[in-house]
């Protein structure tokens, strides 16, 4: 089967493509440069003919390349699927469901109508998707925990890394309470965080806080293992890319948490949600280096059982072929 995957998000497409590729499937990314991206919505229809161009452009290649079905990540991107009258599946991701804007909600929406099978990346996304795909469901993301793996035990490390940018979709305020009565109480441990967010400036003057530029993912693994603990986000209750892969490298995770019943057996992780709960967190973490290399082992052994490449794959191939058979099953005129 010949697999297009569109739009590379926290490198799932790719890694998904390496998964199903040993599976014996073709399969070509394609990653849109989604000029605009970071505009106010209420100016992006200003980039819209940009856009239009590049959706021709994939819209031509896919029909050159001929692939038996699209894998579309983030949700108005179906429409590739919808204008190209593709056969897709669509992949929903988190702010594609949960923020959706007067501009992007009816491309959403007619997406979610014509995918053959939805995904979500989160449980949290649920009940943004299931009011409009009662059938869609929930695929774990892959995480490669060969690139993403240990080179040290966290008990020889030192610090603490704050994996996810300082914005209040992922308790940048909370994060900042519990770096800010650190300074205060252990102004020996100290914090390495993304310059990243509307709080970066706040961070930027907190005298145990050292922030950093964005990082490509190639230098993500090394930077997770300098330091003892990571802490992901803390408003969401969901584990995104960044805190899974700091679980696949062994270490201890404070985040918060809260879909308990969303795996067969839920994360191993210290779960907090308030600047006092993470501050404590921290320092009892830091200050018991067995505690961290045990909760960092579990993290990484989890991962690899509920997060596992192939797994995903092997889901999504499955999905596929399904898929697929229904599409040619339709009468002509309605598949094209």
């Amino acid at each position: 089967m010949h697999i297009a995957e569109i739009n590379d998000i926290a490198s799932v497409a790719s890694d998904l493509g390496r998964a199903l590729r040993a599976r014996g499937h073709r399969v070509t990314v394609i990653r849109p440069r989604l000029v605009g991206g970071s505009l106010p919505w209420t100016i992006k229809p200003v980039v819209g003919p940009i856009r239009a161009i590049e959706w021709a452009d994939i819209i031509q290649r896919l029909r050159r390349d001929k692939p038996d079905i699209l894998h579309i990540h983030y949700a108005y991107l179906g429409m590739l699927g919808v204008l190209g009258r593709f056969p897709y599946i669509l992949h929903c991701h988190g702010s594609d469901v949960r923020e959706m804007t007067p501009f992007t909600k009816p491309l959403v929406e007619r997406a979610l109508a014509g995918a053959l099978r939805v995904y979500y990346a989160t449980p949290d996304l649920e009940p943004y998707v299931k009011a409009r795909r009662p059938d869609a469901t929930f695929l774990p993301n892959p995480v490669n925990a060969e690139a993403f793996a240990p080179v040290r035990a966290s008990s020889e490390a030192k610090g603490v890394y704050i994996c996810c940018s300082l914005t209040d979709i992922k308790g940048g305020r909370r994060l900042y309470r519990a770096c800010e009565i650190l300074a205060k109480s252990r102004p020996d441990i100290r914090i390495t965080a993304l310059g990243r967010g509307d709080y970066a400036s706040a961070f930027a003057k907190l005298p145990n806080v050292r922030l950093i530029p964005f990082q490509l993912r190639s230098a993500l693994p090394a930077l997770i293992n300098e330091h003892a603990v990571i802490v992901g986000q803390m408003f969401l209750g969901a584990l995104g890319m960044a805190e899974l892969e700091a679980m696949a490298c062994a270490r201890p995770l404070v985040a918060w948490y809260r879909n308990t019943d969303a795996y067969p057996a839920p994360p191993p992780l210290w779960r907090a949600v308030d600047g006092v709960d993470i501050a404590n967190a921290i320092t009892r973490l830091n200050d018991d280096p067995a505690s961290r290399d045990q909760l960092g082992a579990d993290a990484r052994t989890w991962v690899q059982k509920q997060h596992g490449m192939d797994a995903a794959a092997e889901r999504v191939e499955a999905a596929g072929i399904a898929a697929l058979a229904e599409w040619r099953a339709r009468p002509a005129r309605e598949a094209s």
